[in-house]
């Protein structure tokens, strides 16, 4: 294994059925209703080109493991800035951004702790609406010397601006792309981590795409983040990945 560090449209079917003693089934579904919360009948299910990274809120215990005497000696001494807990390949993870009465930030999620790869801390504005908080990290898992991708897990840690409504992340293997990984922006943050399941065969092309859409569910121009299909390495180069 090598680790290297990186970086609704609203959908509405009606059906009307008229039968013997009257009408059929209506049914609403949105794309984003599962972004904002459920409806007064019940909660929705996104699409099943779409994973929800965000479970909720994170407790306590989650902001003190997150801590290091350095940073801080108790969560009552930071302002916890960004707190979600986040699905896994595997579970859940609590991601957090922190800061300290000094105002240095550190980022936890299920890799660990992580900082801002520099100073000042990059802040996301109109003309720049996404940029890299840190460079992220990504680990490549494969197998013997043929090759074969195992997995592959990425976290990518964005500053954003208020246009950003959520972050979507896809991989490709092949031709074939993968669901849309999706994070809702929260005060100006946004987190990704993100995975493939093999196994892979080598040989098998991989790459990697984003789109960061508005409230509107419209295309919100940046720079930072491939829309486009980013070709990945993948454990034919040995597992290098440069995401962010």
């Amino acid at each position: 294994m090598r680790t290297t560090r990186v970086l609704p449209v609203l959908a509405a079917v009606l059906l009307v059925a008229t039968v013997i003693l009257g009408v059929g089934l209506l049914r609403t579904l949105a794309d984003d209703v599962a972004i904002s919360g459920p409806s007064a009948a019940g909660p929705t299910v996104p699409p099943a080109d779409v994973v929800d990274l965000d479970r909720g809120p994170v407790g306590d215990r989650s902001v003190t493991a997150c801590l290091t005497p350095g940073f801080a000696t108790s969560a009552d001494r930071v302002e916890v800035r960004y707190a979600r807990t986040q699905a896994t390949d595997t579970g859940t993870a609590a991601v957090l951004v922190l800061r300290n009465r000094a105002g240095d930030l550190r980022l936890c999620d299920a890799y660990g702790a992580d900082a801002p790869a520099v100073a000042p801390v990059p802040v996301a504005t109109d003309a720049e609406p996404v940029v890299f908080l840190s460079t992220g990290r990504a680990t490549w898992s494969c197998r013997g010397a043929d090759r074969v991708l195992e997995s592959f897990h990425s976290s990518t840690w964005l500053a954003v601006a208020p246009a950003v409504r959520t972050v979507q992340q896809r991989f490709w293997v092949g031709d074939v792309p993968g669901p849309w990984f999706r994070t809702r922006a929260r005060d100006g943050y946004a987190h990704l981590q993100t995975w493939l399941t093999g196994p892979e065969p080598a040989g098998t092309r991989f790459a990697v795409q984003y789109r960061v859409l508005g409230a509107d569910g419209a295309d919100v121009p940046q720079h930072a983040l491939p829309t486009g299909r980013r070709a990945l390495p993948g454990c034919g180069s040995g597992g290098s990945a440069e995401i962010g």
